[in-house]
């Protein structure tokens, strides 16, 4: 699968042969009033939304996408007709100005193609907890254990809210100190070398995760209609 970030201000996002010349315009409406006969003919295809976009999308162009694809991916709409005389395919956005700009390309074998999409799943903690655990391993483990001494640091504040609305202010003399010996622990290992560096290995998974990946495979089904998808 090729990743491909592109940046859209008009909330559009094409792929097409480099051969078709696509529109230009700085109003949304007029760029998809030019766009919609092109998709319905099969020349492009396109997602589009109401603000501006930047996107990561996975490029799966005549391949079997990586294991456990469908555990965070979902379809999106059907599927669609595309032409692609070159055998290139080409994902554009659009600048500011309403120009066409070219994101990132992927070679393929010429001819028709049929096209669909995936969408991310819903989040869902169990399966964010798997998928962690297989990419981080005892590290993750580690993360786990440290966030949970952070919230039974939240019971001495929990406490100290009480004491405060039930002013019992001798008390503080007593939860105060707990309260400072239940979270220095937490924070110190927060700041941690093993902490943090399993902190950035989840951050940096996140950030190369596509917001969609789009199948691209040859077909010989007749009168497979193009189109555009909103999302």
């Amino acid at each position: 699968m090729t990743s491909i970030e592109v940046v859209s201000e008009m909330a559009v996002v094409a792929i097409s042969d480099p051969a078709v010349g696509l529109p230009s315009s700085a109003d949304q409406g007029a760029l998809l009033r030019a766009l919609e006969p092109m998709a319905r003919s099969g020349r492009v295809f396109y997602l589009v939304t109401d603000d501006p976009v930047r996107y990561r999308i996975g490029l799966l162009v005549g391949e079997e996408g990586p294991a456990g694809l469908g555990q965070d991916f979902e379809p999106a709409g059907g599927t669609f007709g595309l032409e692609l005389p070159s055998g290139k395919v080409l994902l554009y956005g659009w600048s500011r100005d309403g120009a066409p700009v070219l994101a990132g390309s992927v070679d393929s074998m010429p001819g028709r193609k049929v096209l669909s999409v995936l969408a991310r799943r819903p989040f869902e903690g169990s399966r964010h907890v798997k998928d962690m655990r297989a990419m981080l391993g005892a590290d993750w483990t580690y993360m786990e254990r440290v966030n949970r001494l952070g919230l039974v640091g939240c019971l001495p504040l929990l406490l100290t809210a009480i004491i405060v609305l039930a002013q019992q202010w001798r008390w503080l003399w007593y939860v105060l100190p707990l309260l400072a010996l239940s979270w220095v622990p937490y924070l110190l290992l927060r700041r941690g070398s093993r902490y943090r560096r399993a902190e950035r290995k989840a951050g940096e998974a996140e950030q190369t995760r596509p917001h969609f990946v789009v199948r691209v495979a040859s077909t010989t089904q007749p009168g497979l209609a193009g189109g555009f998808l909103r999302v």
